[in-house]
């Protein structure tokens, strides 16, 4: 859904398309578009990345932050070409998400200015924040904390039972942490290694940083149970 217009990008999407990578593309502006195009538009775009995920981390067991060189040599153990297409793909839908999440809350907030006025200023803000976490999937909690153990990595990081964890290591969120398996995944590789993590408590944002270890007294790398929601 990268805004591409004529000859604009087309080797990139070339070489999308010769490895089997559907792409595709909007033609105009997202600023010229009405609410339906963008609730469209976003529709494909959270299917889009959702795919490329899937594909990432499932057929290509490969991430957005492992090294594709490892001592100045491209890594034999991987699809170089392909991983590093589909991570660039990634970030470009990912910032047409942006874009098209900006512009639907401009259109709820001139709907709202134009239904709601006798609504104080402060309530119809929190009306549009509202609708903005409903609308955009990366801010929408994607597991809960049920459980941490004093003492823990969990503990020490200030993560407490009730927490709804939004973002993990910045790109895990609610589009493509297939079930928890990709937190799984992603806390093995990072002992010892501190991940930022984005949870909602309450009605608050709250960020901390957690570094999952093997070097306490109790079970498990990160010492919290989390289930999906």
């Amino acid at each position: 859904m990268t805004l591409e217009h004529k000859n604009h990008g087309s080797s990139f999407s070339g070489e999308m398309r010769s490895l089997n990578i559907d792409v595709p593309e909007f033609v105009g502006d997202f600023s010229s578009m009405n609410y339906l195009q963008l609730a469209n538009a976003k529709e494909a775009v959270e299917g889009s990345l959702n795919h490329l995920f899937t594909l990432l981390q499932d057929t290509y067991r490969f991430d957005m932050s492992l090294p594709l060189v490892i001592d100045g040599f491209p890594r034999n153990d991987v699809d170089v070409v392909t991983v590093r297409l589909t991570r660039s793909k990634i970030n470009r839908l990912r910032n047409d998400h942006t874009k098209i999440i900006e512009y639907i809350q401009t259109h709820l907030s001139r709907q709202l200015d134009a239904s709601t006025t006798s609504l104080e200023a402060g309530n119809r803000t929190q009306i549009v924040a509202a609708t903005y976490m409903n609308l955009n999937p990366q801010t929408q909690p994607f597991a809960l904390v049920k459980d941490v153990v004093t003492g823990s990595p969990a503990a020490k990081a200030g993560l407490l039972v009730g927490d709804k964890i939004i973002t993990l290591d910045e790109d895990i969120n609610t589009l493509n942490n297939n079930n928890l398996t990709a937190v799984a995944t992603r806390v093995k590789g990072r002992i010892n290694i501190a991940m930022p993590v984005e949870v909602l408590r309450g009605t608050n944002l709250i960020k901390l940083l957690l570094t999952p270890s093997d070097d306490w007294p109790g079970r498990g790398l990160l010492g919290c149970h989390i289930v999906p929601i």
